[in-house]
């Protein structure tokens, strides 16, 4: 015998020695264990129980990973991995221990736990041996100390403890690292859905020997299964995993057992990180092997390989990065330049939310997998037409068709199988289209889950898309087919290596039942498949498919399914089934029966597994018989003779028809739940045991998937039931009046007690609500109300509404009830909880289009009509303009947006107007907004006015839009904040500004000269001169700018080499080309220079079109240098003012703009004129990416949008108006340029750029409906035909641009304009009052100030123009009451005017001087040069320094405690002055002020100071897009007497250390110790100053009111920053309120605002709930009451900024 190692035979001899407890110690542990022989229990040739290492290497330093091997049901640590008790079988040990590939760096360990058939009774579970795996192996002296990745292998139910063992980790902050080494599990015949063999076991255990609870874990659907694949489906992202799957039964003494243990769809879990194989064993061996060249061995012992190297390569990329790693290397996450580190798992989530992925695919693939039959398929992967493909050596894409029903999806199922063995570096992405996914069935979905599996898999493609998703100006539309696959695929994922690509392979199936699939060709989509990257498809045989096919020639094979191809398959099925049926009993029979069978099949699977279903019931040969001969062979006749059956039971045909209704035209497969809660609400009837009921019901028309989701059999049961009434069915199912009814249950049931919106809480004067109580969240319902159908129906009923009936009343009323109740807003905030606003957008282009057509109905002004209306525009509306605050805060649609919106929405009319005029004393919850402008949506965004220059040019990218100056200035603009981001110089005039496809480079291009920018980084990469103007530019490729000239040339750059080519026109003989009947004779070139250009860059080359003053457009095609189309627009031309080609490969046509003011629309591929529309003259055009809309912009400021319309038949294309803007003649413009979704786009003129998002861009994309509902459905076009405020555009509108100064009764604010103005404003209502005086016109004012003791306000503007005017009392002023008291030029730029507390001083500071008037009484009268009164101060540096920067501005603020005293700082050193004579009270060298920051971030342009009762506030900004730095400075850190040797430093104030990053902006101090400022995302924050509430002992935490109104939220992170970096170590409870709109800001992206403190305050430590913010808005001021009073409290801390979280409270926090 050979030699036991001493831990087994000490664990033999412990379990034979009776009750004794006797140390043992393990092999690699130096510490005793004491074990009691009831917890080991028997092992006898099981092998010991607990961790046993089996192998360490000589040097343990050298070990890389550890593998443990866990047992499952009835095994043991040694008896499970041995094919017989000979230790030569013991695999792990005597096999991979001696293997080169894992000895020397791989320690081995198995893990014994007592989970016997027999036995006493057992209260332990797989939780239980889960925590002691676990703790054994974060306690294992060598696991302990090295830092190796963990492998983790389980045979049956082990696999389920390996996966609870990583949940535990993860779970445990404790073991958070321990879970980061956990790389792979390994699953071998693991039960994740359970095991029908286990429930068996449980009643036979239970009545032998008691309950053993880890047996109940096992059966199928199991509480326990259920609970960790919920867990492991949220963490598994991180990890690598290997299911293997038995193909064999367990054949047991006497035939007793001789079926499979653990069936496919439940040994495989279908994740993307997923690797499944075979094994052809039974259950017990698939781990046991009779030797090492055992096939199966080979496959385990070469994956557990696989996932070894994969450990290593990650430590040498680790080592590489870090080239002291030694051996002790922690586990590192893939670290992307420039992005936060990120765990896969948190990248996962990342993309997830990014690429708006909801579902997995795994039901999908799992259902196929069940109906596939072991061994069936193999001939297709075998064919040599596959293996080429696979290898690459075939072409790309492998194309199946095959006629309906004919098991094409079963055989997609096996390629996936098959292409995700355990191949070294082998990726499988898949799609599976089903119409009950109508919800996800566009190519969209489908690219988007590709990328997404892709990345998931591959670090590579992860890391790309992660460069993508950080981006945060990514303006894309996701539901565009065509501009999802540019974005992500040949902008991103192509750019790949092709040897990256190559490890990759798609599998699509039914492509055929994919809304617009054609796409795939009309838009050569396929023409830009990369080489290395395999596709392989499955569709019905169409014309279609068969015709873009054979457009991509030799790169595409087409295969078609034939019945003999699967005849094996089907006769393999059949056998199997009437063998497992047990009947015919005979061999011969059941031979017999299987040919009768496929003899009259037709090759149909669909119509075999019927059949074989309907001989379940049957238990006679003679019957059997029968049922073969009646059931039809036609699947329409079969499905008749079902639905026959149900109607014969009037009980029955009562439930099936609503069931099979909703299976039918649900917009995605309903689960069992949710269908229970749809037929309660629709016929009030209450399914038990729903799942059984529904396949009762229904019969085999339907079926449950393994996720509990109800689908019909077949897509061709549901063309039947849409087609029975045909045939007199009366469960035919008619889509019209279906969805009307569905639509009228979803909208009755959303206007229901499932939406009820959280209340406000109660207010009371005395003691308020209680802050701490827990926030009311939209889940607090009755516990009556059954919300299993709320996701759906938020989701989806508005795709109901959109195919339902037009004419039906009832529908239209339940439409307008729902709208009529508050639960409008809580489904708002219900959709944003979800982190995604499409589906309120999708939502409003469904009404659109349902409203437009249930006007044939009713007329306009129909009441109901006019709610619709109002309401889809509304929504509309706030998806775009809240977005971002809705996603961070959903519940903020309740109480934050509706007073933001404009005062004739009917969202502000019905949730907000009542506030207006009627706030009550005690309702500080209340939020109400003044001064914003009436009326209704303003469709222009925002208005940027140039002082300098007139804008030229304008481009959009995905990220930024660009607009061009005749400066030669470029302003480049986040295009998702659409704020400033930099500044560009030209060096000349701006005629043209282009991006790259990949909006990589921006080209900018004047008269002489050509320059490619990085506009990321705001770098030139390039700049080129030009011999001649330029037409027109365009990108080719990645890294080629084309440039037409007016010469005729055209000449080709390499943006990365600076590579020149040049080619011209001219010199192109006309003698070979096709006669186009050119008017100047064939061989002719037009003598006159081109005036215009226009290109068309397409995949398969790039076309350019020449517009002249009196010759036809010639249209060139650039690769081949050939003339391919005349377009002769006018008999007699007159010149070109634009023109443009659609990208838009399915529309392709030219739109020229002529100067007689005609657009004409031409095909370039039939050169023919299509359209002609008269008058438009437009001077600039620019069409949408995706080629649907184009805008024309006027010569007279007019814009309009037209929308391309095909003729039915394809064979011609027009322009349908849709949007016209109106507004004064405001000049030529110059550009128009769209964004990449299509929504929005940008206009330049004079001096100004637009920014438009009109609602009448948001369109529905598809003709799904027109082809169901014939093309009367499709709605007719919109006008604008009633102007919106935002619609009118007046010229150089005025605007506040000095801060907001707050008079000292509160009652008024004081601003200065950009006209000269200095008026005020009241606090009451933000109306203008009126002007208090003047500086003259061409100035504009930048500084304020007011001396109330004496009544005085001193301003100056941008001149240096100094005034102190005496106006008196602002309540009683009256207009031209008022006198100069004193009139200044200043020699300097004027950053601040500060007037003394008792105003008879006035400071002026600039940058480099200040100057200080004493102000006489108001009766006297300054001679303009009266010296005596005038000091400078000559305390600053000479401007500017010799190296050229600018020095720090020097801010001046007033004395904390000494109003005779003022202080100035400049960088690091503060001055105390003498109001009295302007006198230096400091010494020399000033007081050092100890901040650890550099040069540049001290005294930026935006940098302030602000005082509170005994401290200051600096808050230091280098430029509005800078981060910032907060500091609390005492009082005593200005007295004059400091030693300037001694530095003072900041009070270490907890508060604000985690500020400075997400501070914005400080509006003020109010009460004791509460700041109140802006955050970075325009949030109105306070926090209070710990330090100062202790000094004045208030230690109350709240720092607002007691009547408050609590925002619960959900985590509001931003996308690339994972959960661990907004977990600081110490937080600080940050209450955030409210928000500013982005409209408020200036042109530089600043916000003007300030904090109007309550008079008196109910706590001196807190701001008191009469606290006002207003901001400056254009031409006024926005006031904001009551908002203080709402908040949510976030968390700071240094470096993270905001985010928020719950407690376990249901208190909002971050």
């Amino acid at each position: 015998m050979d030699q036991v190692p001493i831990t087994s035979s000490f664990a033999r001899f412990l379990s034979r020695a009776g009750g004794r407890k006797e140390p043992i110690r393990t092999e690699t542990g130096s510490s005793s264990i004491s074990l009691s022989v009831s917890s080991l229990g028997p092992s006898d040739d099981k092998g010991p129980l607990g961790l046993e290492t089996l192998y360490e290497p000589q040097l343990p330093a050298n070990a890389v990973a550890d593998l443990v091997f866990i047992h499952g049901l009835g095994g043991g640590s040694r008896k499970t991995w041995s094919f017989s008790p000979d230790p030569a079988h013991f695999w792990p040990r005597a096999w991979l221990a001696d293997d080169g590939d894992f000895a020397g760096s791989v320690r081995i360990h198995a893990f014994g736990y007592r989970a016997d058939w027999g036995g006493r009774q057992s209260m332990l579970n797989i939780h239980d041996f889960a925590q002691s795996l676990l703790g054994e192996l974060r306690n294992h002296q060598s696991v302990r100390r090295t830092s190796t990745r963990i492998i983790l292998v389980g045979h049956s139910m082990g696999g389920c403890v390996a996966k609870k063992v990583y949940i535990l980790a993860r779970q445990s902050s404790a073991a958070a690292d321990f879970a980061k080494r956990i790389h792979s599990i390994f699953f071998l015949a693991t039960p994740h859905r359970g095991s029908d063999l286990a429930a068996v076991l449980e009643n036979m255990l239970v009545v032998a020997c008691g309950k053993k609870p880890f047996v109940a874990d096992l059966t199928p659907n199991s509480a326990a299964l259920s609970a960790i694949n919920d867990a492991f489906r949220h963490v598994s992202p991180d990890l690598r995993l290997w299911s293997f799957y038995e193909t064999l039964p367990v054949r047991g003494r006497a035939g007793i057992v001789n079926r499979i243990v653990v069936e496919k769809h439940s040994a495989t879990l279908g994740y993307h990180n997923e690797e499944c194989a075979a094994m052809d064993a039974d259950h017990r061996h698939v781990c046991k092997f009779d030797t090492p060249a055992d096939h199966n061995y080979r496959i385990l012992r070469n994956a557990l390989l696989t996932a070894v190297d994969m450990i290593r390569a990650d430590l040498s990329a680790d080592c590489e990065a870090n080239s002291d790693c030694g051996g002790m290397i922690e586990h590192s996450k893939p670290s992307l330049a420039g992005l936060p580190v990120l765990s896969p798992t948190e990248a996962v989530s990342c993309l997830q939310t990014f690429l708006g992925i909801r579902d997995s695919l795994e039901g999908d693939l799992a259902t196929l997998q069940v109906l596939r039959q072991p061994g069936s398929c193999r001939w297709f992967t075998d064919q040599a037409s596959f293996v080429s493909w696979k290898t690459g050596v075939g072409p790309a894409v492998l194309w199946l068709v095959g006629r309906p029903a004919a098991g094409k999806s079963v055989l997609s199922s096996h390629v996936i199988d098959e292409l995700r063995q355990p191949l070294r570096g082998s990726y499988c992405s898949y799609f599976i289209f089903r119409h009950s996914r109508t919800g996800e069935s566009t190519l969209s979905d489908c690219f988007r889950s590709l990328a997404f599996q892709m990345a998931v898999q591959d670090r590579l493609v992860r890391e790309a898309l992660l460069r993508l998703a950080h981006d945060d100006g990514l303006v894309w539309d996701k539901a565009d087919d065509g501009s999802v696959w540019r974005r992500l695929f040949p902008g991103c994922i192509f750019k790949l290596p092709p040897s990256a690509l190559q490890q990759h392979f798609w599998v699509v199936d039914g492509i055929d039942e994919c809304v617009r699939f054609s796409s795939l060709f009309t838009k050569r989509l396929l023409a830009t498949f990369p080489q290395g990257l395999k596709f392989f498809a499955t569709s019905r045989r169409l014309e279609e498919i068969e015709r873009g096919l054979a457009a991509l020639g030799p790169g595409a094979a087409v295969q078609v399914l034939s019945e003999a191809d699967t005849l094996e398959d089907m006769r393999l099925f059949v056998d199997t089934q009437l063998s497992e049926l047990g009947r015919p009993e005979s061999p011969e029979d059941r031979e017999l029966m299987c040919a009768k069978i496929l003899e009259k099949s037709s090759g149909s699977f669909l119509w075999t597994r019927l059949v074989v279903q309907a001989f379940s019931t049957v238990w006679t040969s003679e019957a059997m018989d029968s049922v073969l001969n009646e059931v039809p062979a036609d699947l329409f006749e079969l499905y008749a003779r079902m639905t026959r059956s149900i109607e014969t039971d009037a009980r029955k045909m009562a439930l099936a028809r609503p069931i099979l209704t909703w299976v039918a035209l649900a917009s995605r497969a309903l689960t069992v739940e949710e269908l229970r809660c749809a037929v309660k609400l629709d016929v009030n009837q209450t399914l038990q045991n729903a799942a059984k009921a529904v396949l009762d019901l229904c019969g085999q028309l339907v079926f449950v998937d393994q996720d509990g989701r109800v689908h019909l059999v077949h897509e061709t049961a549901r063309e039947f039931l849409f087609r029975a009434h045909i045939f007199g069915q009366k469960l035919a199912v008619v889509k019209k009046e279906g969805h009307t009814r569905l639509g009228s249950v979803l909208l009755r049931y959303l206007a229901g007690a499932v939406l009820k919106p959280p209340r406000q809480p109660k207010m009371h004067r005395s003691n308020g609500w209680n802050p701490r109580a827990p926030a009311k969240h939209l889940t607090a319902e009755p516990a009556s109300v059954d919300n299993s159908l709320l996701s759906y129906a938020s989701s989806f009923f508005s795709d109901h509404v959109y195919r339902a009936a037009s004419a039906d009343d009832t529908l239209m009323g339940d439409l307008c009830a729902f709208f009529k109740t508050r639960n409008v807003l809580s489904w708002i905030e219900h959709i944003a909880r979800s982190g995604d606003l499409m589906n309120v957008t999708q939502t409003t282009i469904n009404l659109r289009e349902y409203h437009s057509r249930r006007l044939k109905y009713v007329p306009q002004t129909d009441p109901s009509i006019q709610l619709v209306d109002r309401w889809v525009t509304d929504l509309i509306r706030v998806a775009a303009k809240f977005s971002a605050q809705l996603l961070a805060c959903p519940s903020s649609i309740h109480h934050l947006i509706p007073p933001l919106c404009p005062s004739d929405s009917i969202i502000f009319q019905t949730f907000a107007a009542r506030h207006i005029g009627s706030l009550p004393a005690s309702s500080a919850s209340t939020l109400v907004v003044k001064g914003l402008p009436s009326g209704s949506w303003d469709d222009c965004l925002i208005r940027t006015d140039f002082e300098k220059g007139q804008a030229t040019a304008v481009g959009h990218g995905d990220h930024f839009f660009a607009i061009g100056l005749s400066t030669g200035q470029i302003w480049l603009y986040d295009a998702g904040s659409v704020q400033l981001t930099r500044k560009m110089e030209h060096q000349e005039r701006v005629k043209i500004l282009q991006f790259s496809s990949d909006n990589v480079y921006l080209a900018s291009c004047g008269t002489k000269q050509l320059t490619v920018w990085e506009p990321k980084m705001g770098a030139m990469i390039h700049s080129f001169q030009l011999q001649s103007p330029p037409l027109a530019i365009t990108f080719f490729g990645s890294h080629e700018v084309v440039c037409a000239l007016q010469s005729c040339e055209m000449i080709k750059w390499n943006v990365a080499t600076a590579d020149q080519d040049s080619v011209s026109l001219r010199d192109t003989s006309f003698n070979n080309q096709d006669d186009y009947a050119y008017p100047l004779g064939r061989g002719v070139y037009p003598t006159q220079p081109p005036s215009r250009a226009a290109f068309l860059s397409r995949d398969d080359g790039v076309l350019l079109a020449f517009g002249y003053r009196s010759c036809p457009v010639l249209v060139w095609d650039v690769l081949e240098l050939q003339l391919v189309g005349v377009c002769q627009i006018d008999e007699n031309p007159n010149g070109v003012n634009d023109m443009i080609f659609n990208p838009n490969p399915e529309i392709p046509v030219l739109v020229v703009s002529s100067q007689h003011g005609d657009l004409c629309v031409w095909d370039y591929t039939t050169k023919e004129l299509q359209h002609r529309r008269l008058y438009a003259f437009a001077s600039s055009l620019a069409c949408s990416a995706n080629g649907r809309s184009l805008i024309a912009g006027g010569n007279q400021g007019l814009i309009e949008v037209f929308e391309f319309e095909r003729a039915h038949d394809g064979t011609s294309t027009a322009l349908t108006l849709i949007y016209r803007t109106q507004h004064p003649l405001d000049g030529l413009v110059r550009g128009v340029s769209f964004s990449p979704d299509g929504r929005r786009f940008v206009d330049v003129h004079n001096q100004q750029g637009r920014v438009w998002a009109p609602a009448a861009l948001v369109k529905k994309m598809d003709s799904e409906l027109e082809s169901e509902l014939g093309s009367g459905a499709v709605d007719a076009p919109t006008f604008a035909q009633n102007p919106s405020a935002g619609m009118i555009d007046i010229m150089g509108e005025l605007r506040v641009t000095s801060p907001l100064v707050v008079s000292t009764d509160r009652d008024f604010i004081v601003a200065g304009k950009s006209n000269g103005d200095v008026a005020f404003f009241s606090t009451v209502d933000a109306q203008e009052v009126g002007v208090l005086y003047g500086h003259g016109r061409g100035s504009s004012i930048v500084s304020v100030a007011l001396g109330a003791p004496r009544g005085f306000v001193a301003s100056a503007d941008n001149s240096g123009h100094v005034l102190v005017v005496h106006v008196g009392t602002l309540s009683k002023y009256r207009p031209g009451q008022h006198h100069v008291i004193l009139d200044r030029r200043f020699g300097d730029v004027v950053t601040q005017v500060l007037l003394n507390s008792s105003a008879d001083r006035v400071l002026v500071c600039g940058r480099y001087t200040e100057r200080s008037w004493e102000i006489p009484s108001e009766a006297s009268t300054i001679p303009a040069l009266d010296s005596k009164l005038n000091r400078v101060m000559d305390s600053r540096p000479d401007p500017p320094l010799k190296d050229g920067t600018v020095p720090a501005l020097r801010l001046i603020f007033q004395h904390p405690t000494n109003s005779a005293w003022y202080v100035a700082v400049m960088a690091s050193i503060a001055r105390v002055y003498s109001w009295t004579d302007s006198a230096e009270l400091t010494s020399s060298k000033g007081i050092q002020l100890e901040r650890a920051l550099s040069r540049d971030e001290l005294g930026g342009s935006t940098s302030s100071y602000h005082v509170g009762p005994g401290f200051v506030i600096e808050h230091l900004r280098a430029s509005d897009r800078s981060p910032s730095h907060v500091y609390l400075w005492p009082a005593t850190a200005f007295d004059p007497s400091t030693d300037p040797a001694s530095p003072v430093r900041p009070n270490a104030e907890p508060t604000l250390a985690g500020l400075g990053t997400s501070m914005f902006k400080v509006l003020g101090v109010t009460g004791v110790s509460t700041v109140v400022f802006l955050n970075v995302d325009l949030w109105v924050c306070s926090a209070e100053l710990q330090t100062v509430a202790a000094s004045t002992q208030s230690v109350r935490h709240a720092s607002l009111p007691t009547n408050i109104t609590h925002l619960s939220e959900r985590t509001s992170s931003s996308l690339l920053v994972p959960p661990s970096q907004n977990r600081p170590s110490a937080t600080t409870l940050i209450p955030r309120h409210f928000f500013a709109l982005n409209e408020w800001r200036t042109a530089l992206g600043d916000i003007s605002g300030t904090l109007i403190p309550a008079a008196h305050t109910s706590s001196p430590a807190r701001g008191g709930s009469g606290d006002i913010v207003a901001f400056s808005n254009k031409n006024g001021v926005v006031v904001i009451k009551g908002g203080l009073g709402i908040r949510e409290t976030m968390t700071s801390a240094a470096s993270t900024g905001f985010t928020s979280r719950h407690d376990n409270k249901g208190h909002s926090h971050v």
